[in-house]
């Protein structure tokens, strides 16, 4: 063998060798680094992510404890539909502190399209003076309880009607009263 062709061998042996190295080892190397350096931006995008979250539950709690108190408020206008009790305890003690005689009678459960939420209905009649009953009825309207006032029918005695059985104890300028209360439920 000359010496140009141990070069020659000696260059190719070197070549393969480096391009052995390349690929085998270095390319493998850069491949890594570059699939780490994508995982760790990966991480630190959800890392962010977390942090964001984590930076909001907490704005979302301390928020929630400034208006939990009004959410227990809403939940008050609202009755129960099943059991009503409390609503009529509440009419018929403002009924008394009025003093108003009422009739209380209850219509079944409704939903109405148009209304954002289901209803009950109660009829009230009444016998008594005007201004006590504005007193009844402007108590009724400013109550925590989310109603509406609807058909209100109000008419003045009649001299004939004072007569009967009792109606004694009425004066001329008194009304008779029948109206329905929509009130919104649970």
């Amino acid at each position: 063998m000359t010496l140009k062709n141990k070069i020659n061998l000696s260059l190719i042996i070197f070549s393969i060798l480096s391009i052995s190295l390349i690929i085998f080892l270095i390319y493998p190397l850069f491949k890594e680094i570059k699939n780490n350096s994508e995982d760790l931006i990966s991480q630190k995008q959800k890392l962010f992510s977390f942090k964001t979250k984590i930076e909001n539950l907490e704005k979302f709690q301390s928020l929630w404890q400034e208006i939990e108190p009004n959410f227990k408020k809403i939940d008050q206008l609202f009755i129960d539909s099943e059991v009503p009790v409390e609503f009529i305890s509440f009419l018929e003690a403002t009924a008394r502190d009025c003093e108003v005689p009422i009739e209380i009678s209850s219509a079944l459960p409704s939903k109405i399209e148009e209304d954002p939420w289901p209803s009950l209905f109660f009829q009230i009649s009444s016998t008594t003076s005007f201004s006590k009953f504005l007193r009844f009825l402007a108590k009724i309207e400013t109550s925590h309880y989310l109603t509406e006032i609807q058909n209100l029918n109000t008419r003045r005695l009649t001299e004939k009607e004072l007569k009967l059985k009792g109606f004694e104890k009425f004066s001329l300028g008194d009304i008779k009263t029948t109206f329905s209360i929509k009130i919104y439920t649970k």
